[in-house]
């Protein structure tokens, strides 16, 4: 009533103006207010929108990593050697050693293709037996230790699925998160009953690199959880093994819905039992959004006009940005992965956003061109394989002939020489293998002696005192031979006029043995033989090669608790005695 009173007392160019003017405020107030709550559900929607799209971007390429890994498994399932290996039922001896052999060969030809696998089983059902073969720069897997109770833990990869996945930090000491795969081995002919199993252990990249800069925020997180509901990859890694509580609310492959304040957005990966998910706090998703309504208000209330003209700059220069990554991530849907964000002209939060969408596409092409160099490599080992397969069978050839020409001829001396020598390199070769049974080693020297007594007028005699129960024991390749050539050069040789024996000798002590090579030539000093030991074991460059060569290789394979030991003998000259253990295995080379 007062300001109806003083109204009446006002010209009409007064009124006028003050209702033009409350008019225009209202206007103003009306529009922008609109405006705003518009503006501030886009960006909201845009928001969603865009995590929307990185979980999809993210799930697609997890999908086609494990698809991958899951190309990979089939490839080693079906292998031949795989397959034969499994198919087996009481192979036992020589040829389970050498099943077990084919089968090391692949996983190591595999491991070294794959340079994020840490190692692969095949084990044997029904039989307690597996070949295993790990890096060599993995020193913590526990493999026999954790198998069981990992294996209880995982789920199936897919539905009605009999591959198994687990992410667990089981298999190392130091709490390392990796992916393992277990998939049965069925008859390359039918999948009624699975033989064996294959277990695959690998650095993953969505473990590894899932943790973009802004899921380092308290209320924005992205995880990684298996289809009942565990998480099993996360930034915060406290909640790794821990349940969600709105499982039963995921329903279908996608979607989104808030719960406790909370917006969740999830992304099933594929087929896999596995699902992106992506929470952020709603206050946290309206609080940036809710400053701008603040700036309009504070606008209209000093200068309407002025306000209109600045929140219409300001929403520019805001939504730039945004634009830049979604036009990005657009052009990257379509195929152009050398897409970049340009960072100039933004604000640090869009700087940190394009930075991890430039991060993750230059992760994407590197692992691209990964792919690539494994390819070239693969090619490459298909290539050195059928090159040792040719070279062999051209000596062999061409030593069979110069056999049948000297026989044809009558030069039995020559006919010697060379069937000792064919001999003598098959052992060599030994279709790559670098393990093989003392008996094999045995055979090799008594060929290598044939060839030496044809030089040297037979003054070397082989005593052979090893019994054939320790002819399967497992030997590195090329372990006597330079031990017998050191003692025929250095000790039988210098003793002009003399025949010289070599004996070989073996006892076991619990679960070790010792091979003895004795001479019975010139011998040496005790100062001498105290010297080479400690030349030896310090792998003194100054001492023999092919010798040195031995010991560091049994060291390699077995530990370095094995390998060589120098001491004079009854026969005058000198023993090399080489200490084995008796199961001839090691832990990570794979040989059972």
């Amino acid at each position: 009533m007062e300001l109806k009173g003083r109204m009446n007392t006002w010209n009409l160019k007064k009124k006028m103006s003050f209702f033009l003017t409350l008019t225009s405020v209202m206007t103003s107030v009306i529009i922008l207010s609109v405006s705003t709550l518009s503006a501030v559900h886009y960006m909201t929607e845009q928001s969603k929108e865009m995590t929307r799209t990185q979980l999809e971007t993210l799930a697609s390429n997890y999908d086609k990593t494990l698809e991958q890994y899951q190309s990979l498994a089939i490839a080693l399932v079906i292998e031949e050697s795989v397959q034969e290996y499994c198919k087996s039922a009481e192979s036992s001896g020589e040829e389970y050693e050498r099943e077990a052999g084919e089968v090391y060969d692949y996983l190591l030809n595999m491991l070294n293709v794959q340079s994020n696998m840490n190692f692969a089983v095949v084990e044997k059902y029904n039989k307690n037996k597996y070949v295993y073969k790990g890096n060599s720069s993995v020193v913590d897997a526990r493999f026999e230790l954790v198998y069981q109770e990992d294996y209880e833990e995982s789920v199936p990869a897919k539905q009605e699925s009999k591959v198994h996945m687990s992410f667990s930090n089981r298999y190392f000491r130091d709490g390392k998160y990796t992916l393992t795969i277990y998939h049965p081995i069925y008859s390359a002919t039918s999948i009624e009953e699975a033989r064996g199993m294959l277990i695959m252990n690998l650095n993953d990249s969505l473990i590894e690199h899932l943790h973009l800069e802004k899921e380092k925020e308290a209320d924005n997180e992205m995880f990684l959880m298996d289809c009942n509901g565990k998480i099993v990859s996360v930034a915060n890694q406290e909640r790794i093994g821990k349940r969600v509580t709105y499982q039963e609310q995921m329903q279908g492959d996608s979607g989104s819905f808030q719960k406790n304040g909370v917006l969740i957005n999830y992304q099933k990966v594929g087929k896999w039992n596995y699902y992106l998910v992506n929470e952020i706090s709603v206050f946290e998703l309206y609080k940036g959004n809710m400053k701008v309504a603040a700036v309009l208000v504070f606008v209209i209330v000093g200068m309407t006009v002025l306000s209109i003209f600045l929140l219409r700059k300001m929403m520019k220069a805001f939504y730039e940005p945004l634009d830049r990554v979604v036009v990005a991530m657009d052009d990257v849907s379509e195929g152009r992965l050398d897409k970049r964000i340009n960072q100039s002209s933004m604000d640090e939060d869009s700087r940190k956003l394009a930075e991890g969408f430039n991060t993750m596409m230059d992760e994407i092409d590197g692992l691209m061109e990964q792919v690539k160099v494994e390819q070239h490599q693969i090619e490459q080992i298909r290539f050195n394989a059928l090159q040792s397969q040719i070279k062999p069978h051209f000596l062999y050839n061409t030593l069979e002939c110069i056999h049948w020409q000297a026989l044809a001829d009558g030069n039995k001396e020559i006919c010697t020489m060379v069937k000792a020598l064919a001999q003598y390199y098959r052992i060599v070769l030994s279709r790559g293998k670098e393990i093989i049974p003392l008996k094999q080693e045995l055979e090799h020297i008594r060929s290598y002696l044939v060839i030496q007594n044809m030089r040297y007028d037979n003054i070397i005699e082989l005593e052979d005192r090893i019994p054939e129960e320790f002819h399967s024991l497992l030997i590195p390749k090329m372990t006597l031979q330079p031990l017998i050539e050191n003692a025929i050069y250095h000790g039988i040789r210098i003793k002009e006029g003399e025949k010289g024996v070599v004996t070989l000798r073996i006892h076991r002590e619990n679960q070790d043995v010792y091979l003895q090579v004795c001479d019975s030539g010139s011998g040496m000093s005790q100062e001498k033989i105290d010297e080479m030991n400690q030349s030896i074991s310090r792998h003194d460059e100054t001492f023999g090669y092919g010798v040195r060569n031995v010991n560091k290789r049994i060291e390699l394979l077995f530990g370095k608790e094995y390998g060589l030991r120098f001491f004079k003998n009854e026969f005058g000259g000198v023993t090399v005695e080489i200490h084995l253990p008796i199961e001839g295995k090691t832990e990570d080379k794979g040989v059972i």
